[in-house]
Parts: structure tokens; C-alpha cells; sequence
């Protein structure tokens, strides 16, 4: 055994300690007195082979003098990087640059000592490269440096392992107690359930930041694309996990869909009535019968002589007109009209018009200048609509009151046709709907809104029939023509938050065909593989009492069954209550302990995992130290 009091004896007063040399020389594996030769020949005159001879002579005299002492700084050295590197990531690479060396180069990391070796077969091999580096290291020659590295690399290995198989079960003890109490007084779930959570996480490509974001947003982590395999495999083994999984997946997809709609009719449509249709039906009859209030007043208004004049010259050039308004006046109140048109042509008024009258004729004109034009009649038409404009404008300058009312009354029509319209989009082409909607757009915020309306009706449609499943895929696709319809007519900055909800919706369908679709055959098959494997008291009862050799093989076989490797009926419902929790902070907790508990096991097992790190790196420098000790004290 090494007396480590007998350096106070040994030394000398005139022996210098070489504490930082000594230190390096761990660090380095013994090439620090090279290294520090190397760096002082290039500062100084001095040749680099007597520089190497008197930094190991002093080191040399160090030992000897101080042999303890030297040997706690060598071992102290070799063993800093392992501790720095496992202190602050649990053994797996150092801070900074050692970090990055560490993650692009595993296996010098474990060599050089910033990361730790995870097996017995690892340490054995890792210590093996550093018992050679060592021995290599502290040869003066060729020869010596061949036979250190031999040596080195047999002793290092043998230390490497020895303080591996010492050092894991000791740190697994310790860190498996703090985790059982972790797991009982914080109410976690079983270690099996926390990995396989861990696992899904790491499969589906996201952070537990993103996988909580999603959570909160709506979207389950059943739902992730990447996911959906899996979930699959929960839903084949059956049970009680499978039928929470199914409950879920068979009510977001409506959930979804009820949502998205409802958030499209706020954007899209201002009807109070759900049945849009109903609504603008009954909108429209309520602003017909302001309408005719509006007009009630210019029935019994009698027309100015500057409006009679033009109303007298407009049905005589167009017959047609005054036909039209005669057989209207005849069908509405029975009586003849208020004017007559000689053979020659000539119109004679028989009393005096009202302003409602004259207005009626000016309606006529315009129907029948639209009615030409339609025809290709052109010169036609521009002839009576001149006609048109010169009535209105002698209305509008003797009563512009009556201006505002066919203003009102035209917004009107305009929206009803534009809900008309609206209605029919879906079955237009994309860019169809887009110059019908830039013309209804120039006639006002009514007509815009009827349009949106009239979208709004014809997705409902759409959703009773029996591409509802289908839809919410239809209208998150860019490439369909919904999608391209959809994002023309709504708001645009509604736009984003209603295609993130639609995407939702749609993901929840297609999550929901793919693992509650396709074949029953494997669900069928993990049912019967279920069958019979319950243990019953009158089987154990049975077997105690009846000891053959069939009953107890048939007992033992549903124990091996129970105690496979395995995730259980009730493990596995735990993890699909996850996968289907739509509460964020719940699954943010099972994905990611941040309790105190978890910190001290952290703590803890970096504690060990730097000590044991330590050693293992130490072994190489602290093996042929031990044997040069125990030989000189013999």
C-alpha cells in the first residue's frame, strides 16, 4: 500500500515542486513535458532536446521527492476533462468546444476524456487507447515507448473496465432510488410508460415545446403525421387503450369540421339565421317591403312639367316601353293607363302622371335597353339608354328624393344577384371566381357580403352531402379548387387563423381514416391473441390443488405472457391518454418532468456520472502509477 505521508519526510528544501507540470502531464497523457519543450525552444535559443531533459529531470526529482503529491496532480489532471464534461452534460461531452468535438467526433471525445463511455465492453476499449497513449507518452525512446504502449494499453483496459463494472451499478442504485421516490411522491408514471412517451416524441420530428404549442392550437399528438404507425399499433393490440383511442378519433373529425364551419359563416356571412338561405330569403323580403314603403309617397306625387315633357318623348320613340308599362299598369290596378299613343305616334297624357308613373316607364326603358344589348342590338340599345338617362336625370333634378330610394333599392338587387351568384362559385373555375368577385367588389360592401353569403351556402351544401368527410382535405389543399375559391372570398387577414383550423380539422380526418380504417384482420388477431390470458383464482387455485404438469404449464405460460417485455393493457391506456389529451399542460408534464424531484435525480446523476467519468479516465495514469509504487515499496 502507498504511505502518502512519507512525501513530508522525502522532501528535500532544495526539491521544487513541479504541481502544474505533474498536472499536464495527466491532461496530456503524458506529452506535456514535450509539449512545453516544443513551445519554449520556439521562444528561446535553447535546443528542444535539453529543454525535454530538464523539464523531466525536474519532474523525475519531483517523484521521487514528492511521490504522493506527483501522483494526485498527475491523476487529478488525467481525471479534469471527464469530470468537466460529465458535470454539466451527464457524461456526454464537455462545455463549448468540447461540446462540438464531442457531437462530431464521438469516439476521440471518449478518448481524450470530455465524454464517458456508456458500456463495460466501451470503457474496457477507450481505457485500452488511453493506457497506450500513456505509455507512449512517457517513453523517452522508441523502445520504451513501444513497450508503454503495450502495457499501458493491458493495464488501461483491465483499470478502465474494472472501474466501470465498479462504478455503474453504484450510480444506477443511487439514481434508481431518487427516481422511485421522484415516481411516488409526484405521482409520475412508470418508467416504461415515460420512455415509450419520450420515444413517440423523439419520432415525431418536434420539440416538447412544438409537440405543446400543437396541443394548445388543437392538434393531439395522435394526430401527428409521422405518429400515425404507431398510434395504429395501440389501436391493433386492443383493450381499453384502443377504445379511448377510438372514442377521440371518431369525435375530433366532426368536432373539427363543426368548428372550421362555424369559424368560415363568421368571416363569410352576417346572416343571424345558421340556415343562411332562410336568412337572405327573409332579409330579402323585409327590404322589398322597404322598398315599396320607400316609393308609397311618389305614387300620389305628380310629376313636373319638365318630367313629363321627357316622359311623353320617351314613349313615343320606344312603343315598347309604353307597351310594357300599360300592360303593368292594367295587371297591378285594372285600369287603363295614364296615357295614349295616336296612329301617327303622337302620346297625349289623359291626367297627369305621378312620379312613381314616370318612374315606372324610366324601369321599362332600362329593361329594355339591357334587352337589346344581350341581342346585339347595340345601336339599339345605346339609342334607348340615352332615353333612360335623360328620364332619370329630369327625376332625379324634381325629386332627389326618389334618387336615394332607387339608389337603396339597387344595392338591393345587386345583392340579391350577387347572392345568387355566390351560390353557384363552387362549380366555377378559380379564376372564373375571381373576376366575378372584382366586379361585385366595385358595387359596394352589400353585394360584396351577399356574395361571401352566397360561398358560404354553397359550402353548407357541400358539407351535407356525402363529400363531408372530404371537405376540410379539399378546402387546406392549395392545389383544389375550393382552396383557391375560399382564399379569393374571405377576409384576408381571417384568412390564416381559418386555414390553420381547416388544416386541423382535416389532419383530425385523415388521422382518423388511417388508424381507425383499412383492414381488421390484425385488430382481430391481437383480440384473440388477448383471449384466455387473464389469470383467474380457480387457475391458480386449481393448479395448487391439482398439481400436473398441464395445469401448471398452462399457468406459467400466462405468466411469461403477463410478464413479457412489454407495455401493459394499463400502460398502454396511459400513454394513449396522452396521446389524445387535449389539455397542454398535461402533456407537457409527461413529456418533461420539471419538479424539484427531478432536478436532484439530474443532480445526482451527474454527481456520479463525473465521478465515475473520472476514474475511468484516470484508470490508465492511475494503474502503472499503483504497480511503480507497490514495486518500489517491496
Amino acid at each position: 500500500m502507498v504511505d502518502f505521508t512519507a512525501d513530508l519526510a522525502a522532501a528535500g528544501p532544495d526539491t521544487p515542486t513541479q504541481r502544474t507540470r505533474a498536472f499536464a502531464q495527466g491532461v496530456t497523457f503524458g506529452f506535456a513535458d514535450e509539449i512545453e519543450a516544443a513551445i519554449r525552444s520556439t521562444l528561446s535559443p535553447r535546443e528542444y532536446d535539453d529543454l525535454v531533459a530538464e523539464t523531466r529531470t525536474a519532474l523525475a526529482e519531483y517523484q521521487q521527492a514528492r511521490p504522493a503529491e506527483a501522483f494526485a496532480a498527475e491523476l487529478s489532471g488525467a481525471a479534469l476533462p471527464a469530470i468537466i464534461g460529465s458535470l454539466f452534460t451527464a457524461g456526454a461531452a464537455g462545455v463549448g468546444t468540447l461540446a462540438n468535438l464531442a457531437s462530431k467526433f464521438p469516439t476521440m471525445a471518449k478518448v481524450i476524456g470530455v465524454a464517458a463511455p456508456k458500456s463495460l465492453v466501451g470503457a474496457a476499449t477507450v481505457a485500452g487507447a488511453q493506457g497506450a497513449l500513456t505509455g507512449i507518452g512517457k517513453g523517452e525512446d522508441v523502445s520504451e515507448r513501444l513497450t508503454g504502449g503495450v502495457i499501458g494499453a493491458g493495464i488501461g483496459a483491465a483499470g478502465g473496465a474494472g472501474m466501470y463494472a465498479a462504478a455503474e451499478p453504484i450510480k444506477r442504485a443511487a439514481v434508481g432510488v431518487v427516481d422511485f421516490a421522484r415516481r411516488k411522491l409526484g405521482g409520475r408514471s412508470a418508467k416504461v410508460v415515460e420512455t415509450e412517451l419520450q420515444r413517440l416524441a423523439a419520432e415525431s420530428g418536434m420539440s416538447v415545446d412544438e409537440i405543446v404549442e400543437g396541443v394548445a392550437s388543437g392538434r393531439i399528438m395522435a394526430e401527428n403525421k409521422t405518429l400515425l404507425d404507431a398510434v395504429r399499433g395501440y389501436r391493433a393490440k386492443g383493450g381499453r387503450a384502443a377504445g379511448e383511442l377510438r372514442e377521440t378519433l371518431e369525435r375530433r373529425p366532426e368536432q373539427g369540421r363543426q368548428q372550421a364551419m362555424a369559424e368560415m359563416q363568421r368571416y363569410l356571412s352576417d346572416v343571424d339565421d345558421p340556415n343562411i338561405l332562410r336568412g337572405m330569403k327573409a332579409t330579402e323580403a323585409e327590404a322589398k317591403a322597404a322598398e315599396t314603403a320607400a316609393y308609397a309617397p311618389f305614387k300620389t306625387q305628380p310629376a313636373p312639367e319638365n318630367v313629363t315633357s321627357t316622359l311623353a318623348e320617351a314613349l313615343r320613340r320606344v312603343p315598347s316601353a309604353a307597351k310594357e308599362v300599360e300592360e303593368a299598369l292594367l295587371a297591378s290596378t285594372g285600369q287603363k293607363p295614364f296615357f295614349s299613343v295616336s296612329k301617327d305616334g303622337e302620346v297625349s297624357f289623359t291626367r297627369q302622371p305621378s312620379v312613381a308613373e314616370a318612374e315606372a316607364v324610366r324601369r321599362a326603358l332600362s329593361g329594355t335597353a339591357r334587352a337589346r344589348y344581350q341581342a346585339s342590338q347595340g345601336v339599339a340599345g345605346e339609342a334607348i339608354s340615352e332615353l333612360e338617362t335623360g328620364l332619370r336625370g329630369a327625376l332625379d333634378v324634381a325629386t332627389p328624393e326618389l334618387a336615394a330610394t332607387r339608389a337603396q333599392a339597387s344595392t338591393v338587387r345587386a345583392a340579391r344577384e350577387a347572392f345568387e351568384n355566390g351560390q353557384k362559385a363552387l362549380a366555377k373555375t378559380p379564376d372564373a371566381v375571381a373576376v366575378e368577385f372584382a366586379d361585385v367588389m366595385a358595387k359596394g360592401d352589400a353585394a360584396v357580403k351577399a356574395y361571401r353569403s352566397g360561398v358560404m351556402q354553397a359550402l353548407r351544401n357541400r358539407m351535407s352531402m356525402g363529400s363531408r368527410k372530404s371537405m376540410m382535405g379539399a378546402l387546406s389543399d392549395p392545389q383544389r379548387k375550393e382552396s383557391q375559391i375560399l382564399s379569393i372570398v374571405m377576409p384576408e387577414d381571417a384568412l390564416p387563423d381559418l386555414m390553420a383550423r381547416i388544416e386541423r380539422a382535416a389532419g383530425s380526418q385523415a388521422a382518423a381514416s388511417s388508424i381507425l380504417g383499412g383492414s381488421q384482420t390484425a385488430i382481430t388477431g391481437a383480440q384473440a391473441a388477448r383471449q384466455g390470458r387473464d389469470i383467474g383464482a380457480g387457475e391458480v387455485a386449481e393448479a395448487l390443488t391439482s398439481p400436473n404438469v398441464m395445469n401448471l404449464m398452462r399457468l406459467a405460460g400466462k405468466f411469461v405472457q403477463r410478464s413479457a417485455p412489454q407495455l401493459t393493457d394499463a400502460q398502454r391506456q396511459q400513454v394513449v391518454r396522452i396521446l389524445v389529451s387535449e389539455n397542454p399542460d398535461v402533456v407537457r408534464r409527461a413529456l418533461q418532468d420539471e419538479s424539484g424531484m427531478m432536478a436532484l435525480q439530474q443532480a445526482v446523476d451527474r454527481i456520479l456520472g463525473a465521478a465515475q467519468a473520472g476514474a475511468q479516465r484516470a484508470a490508465p495514469v492511475m494503474a502503472p502509477q499503483l504497480i511503480e509504487q507497490m514495486t518500489q515499496t517491496r
